[in-house]
Order: structure tokens, then sequence, then C-alpha cells
């Protein structure tokens, strides 16, 4: 196992940005933003969300491969919604994110998938591509030219 560069796994990051901002707008409420049915808006990116870390998550294991950054890979995974997206879990924790901020209207929620967007794309995504094409070279390379990164 290799030591991915953001030391939190995925959703314990998004859960403690989320937390932060919980606590930002406890201790420091700032201006609300009144967003047209924000509960129904965030509904929809929540559940989005879920369903595409779930459906990354479960195709996972089906392959028998792990989940965990860093972990050698033992399968390309190819199928489920890795056909539309090379990341579903990231994309469904950061639409959860997004969902939040609807939810709660409050300006201290745009920093959770604002942060995470930019550490798993910028930082761990990069790490994860490298491993990727160590182990599966070729085939993966033509995976990722043919399957987006986000959407």
């Amino acid at each position: 196992m290799k030591s991915p560069p953001i030391p939190l796994p995925p959703p314990i990051l998004i859960l403690a940005l989320l937390l932060f901002s919980a606590l930002l707008t406890a201790v420091a409420p700032i201006a609300f933003v009144p967003i047209p049915l924000h509960g129904l808006i965030a509904a929809l990116f929540i559940l989005a969300g879920l369903g595409f870390s779930a459906a990354g998550f479960f195709t996972f294991k089906s392959q028998g491969t792990p989940v965990r950054p860093g972990a050698e890979p033992t399968q390309l995974v190819l199928s489920g919604p890795y056909r539309i997206t090379r990341n579903p879990m990231y994309l469904g924790l950061l639409l959860m994110s997004l969902g939040c901020f609807f939810a709660a209207e409050s300006l201290w929620f745009v920093i959770p998938p604002i942060l995470f967007f930019w550490l798993i794309n910028f930082r761990l995504i990069p790490f994860e591509e490298r491993l990727m094409k160590e182990h599966f070279g070729a085939e993966y390379e033509t995976y990722r030219q043919r399957v987006r990164r986000w959407l």
C-alpha cells in the first residue's frame, strides 16, 4: 500500500468539512442564501450522490478490488458507473456536499465542495492515476481516454 497524499479517507474528509461548515454556521452565522425549492434540490443532489457513491463502492466490492486510496488495485473496473465516470465514489461525495449547501442555504457550506474538489482532483486522483497506470498500463490509458474523470 502506498501512502496517499491526503491523510483522511475521502468520506471522512467530506464529513469533516461538512462538520466544520456546520460549526461555522452555528458560531459565526452569515447571510443565508434563499434558494427556491432548496429542499427538493438538496434531496436530488444527495440522492444522486448516494447513488453514484454506492454504485461505485459495490462495483469495486463485486470485482474484489480494494476501495481505500493507495491500496494496490487488483482489477481495472470498467463496469457499472465506471462506464460513465472514472471516479463515481468521489463524484457522489461531491454531489452530496453540494446537496448540503442547498439544504443549509448557508455560504459556509460552499467551502466543503470547493475544498473537496480541489484536494481530490488535484492531489488524490493524480496519485491514483499514476498507480493505475503502473498496474494496468496501456489498458488503463485507453480507458482514461475513453471515460472522463468526473462526468
